[in-house]
């Protein structure tokens, strides 16, 4: 029974029931509630084992001047005294429908939150205000499936676009310009090494060619590991660095067209080698492009807002 389809196939078909279940009855119910007659979605979006609900008409209704710690306030309230009791009550429903032994399922408010941005599937950030009944003094940013929280983005760039969101939830798009264009001046005079994107070394083997260093379609991290073993063997340095081995923690950069050794990728273990004098090759505007604009753009452009400003026709013949 451990390996039969049908089960495995029983129960994520079940979760998808309930969590679409429970989201259509709070939906009936909010449009009950505020009167919009079902012909508002109050459901933001919904995951394997959670719902996230916009009451911006309730709190427009009832809470116009009042402050964010107030409506939290009145909204912990609304949620405790209503909202679960009423959730509580359709899982009781659904529980009896079923035929289930007992009722299991419990959903409980997690965070309150007065900005939320949704770029993808389970990809999203919020500006919570209060997380499981602990008012927080600053807002916190939780964040899901954004490059902020992602091992494979250079450490320097996970903490500029946590703050980068941070402006965003509260500042303007000014901004968040002048902040972009602070970070780039920064961000073109750190070494290779803090800028270069991490990541772990598979297939090195099966990618590897004794003719062209390494065969077509190797990935470019692995292309580039196959590059950096083949240079340290021809300038000689074995015995100062060790080869990029199988399953190996490495970091790979972009380089200019225009280097010493003709490749546009070099990996490394921990440190680019001084012996490789590639230090002055390196595509800064790329790497810039790669580790920090182009997670960026995926939020921004859910917002309409640009990293950059763009020069308009109007202030061209101005």
């Amino acid at each position: 029974r451990y390996y039969d389809v049908r089960q495995a196939s029983g129960i994520t078909t079940a979760g998808q029931f309930i969590i679409r279940f429970i989201e259509e009855k709070v939906n009936e119910y909010l449009n009950r509630i505020l009167k919009t007659h079902d012909k508002k979605d109050y459901i933001v979006a919904s995951d394997t084992d959670s719902i996230y609900v916009c009451l911006d008409k309730l709190v427009d209704q009832t809470c116009e001047g009042k402050t964010d710690d107030q409506i939290c306030n009145f909204l912990n309230k609304v949620v405790d005294s209503r909202i679960e009791p009423y959730i509580a009550k359709c899982f009781g429903e659904l529980s009896e429908y079923t035929n289930a032994f007992k009722n299991a399922m419990v959903m409980k408010r997690e965070v309150i939150a007065n900005k939320g941005i949704w770029v993808a599937k389970k990809r999203y950030m919020l500006n919570v205000l209060d997380e499981e009944g602990v008012r927080l003094a600053d807002p916190k940013l939780k964040l899901m499936g954004i490059e902020a929280v992602k091992s494979s983005t250079p450490q320097i760039c996970r903490g500029r676009i946590k703050e980068a969101i941070k402006i965003i939830m509260s500042k303007e798009q000014s901004e968040l310009q002048t902040f972009v264009s602070d970070f780039k001046k920064e961000f073109l005079e750190l070494p290779p090494e803090a800028i270069a994107f991490p990541r772990s070394c598979n297939n090195v083997r099966k990618y590897r060619d004794n003719n062209n260093i390494f065969i077509k379609g190797t990935p470019i991290h692995v292309k580039g590991a196959l590059i950096y073993n083949h240079q340290i063997k021809e300038f000689g340095l074995q015995n100062k660095y060790p080869y990029i081995q199988e399953g190996d923690k490495i970091k790979f950069i972009k380089l200019l067209e225009a280097n010493p050794f003709k490749f546009d990728v070099i990996s490394y273990i921990t440190t680019l080698p001084r012996e490789f004098n590639l230090n002055n090759y390196i595509d800064y505007e790329i790497q810039f492009e790669k580790t920090f604009l182009d997670p960026m753009r995926f939020i921004l452009d859910a917002i309409g807002w640009k990293a950059e400003p763009q020069a308009s026709l109007e202030a061209f013949f101005g």
